[in-house]
């Protein structure tokens, strides 16, 4: 079970390096649609995620045996667990927790977890010129303003300001799918596949 956490890439979990191109194309193919449909229409969609968390499963079994597919259905299930508790609030899309799930099964728990994290930072910046296209960010500057005037104001925390966003979800699959080709380049900067980004 130890093991399941020092494998960081497919490598390590012994993932021959035919089977490790193949599941990076396919996750190249995966985020690139899921960045795509989730920016143009709001959804990612399900004939898309299923086939991929299975795929990758498959995969990392075929080209790593037993113990490449535990350490996928560990990543599978990571993935889920990363944007689960945000679904459940009402925080987060159900397309965005079987992106991360699909992503986890594919290429594991650490780099599921660490594209996150750069894809969350690819959105703080992606968001700002995509509000601006849209004509909002102007509300949302106003609010903020509004909102940390009166903070100064009343040494109060106000009551949280009317939403300007006309869009609930803003495409949070962009930023993610942003973190997770990062996350890919990263790792092929090294030999074998070995996962540098756990350096950065």
């Amino acid at each position: 079970m130890q093991k399941l956490f020092t494998w960081w890439s497919n490598s390590e979990a012994g993932v021959s390096s035919t089977g490790l191109m193949a599941i990076n194309v396919l996750l190249v193919a995966f985020v690139v649609t899921c960045a795509y449909t989730d920016t143009r229409t709001g959804k990612i969609k399900n004939i898309v995620t299923f086939p991929t968390m299975l795929l990758g499963i498959a995969l990392n079994g075929f080209f790593g045996g037993p113990q490449a597919l535990l350490w996928a259905l560990f990543g599978w299930a990571v993935g889920l667990g990363i944007q689960w508790v945000p679904f459940v609030l009402g925080l987060a899309k159900a397309g965005d927790v079987k992106l991360l799930a699909a992503v986890g099964a594919l290429k594991g728990a650490w780099f599921c977890a660490f594209g996150f994290l750069y894809g969350a930072a690819a959105f703080g910046i992606i968001v700002v010129p995509w509000l601006a296209a849209r004509g909002e960010l102007g509300g949302v500057r106003d609010n903020l303003k509004s909102y940390f005037g009166m903070a100064a104001i009343t040494q109060q925390v106000p009551d949280a300001p009317t939403p300007t966003v006309t869009r609930r979800y803003v495409p949070w699959g962009l930023g993610l799918g942003i973190g997770f080709l990062i996350a890919l380049g990263t790792e092929l900067l090294t030999s074998a596949g070995r996962a540098s980004w756990i350096q950065w």
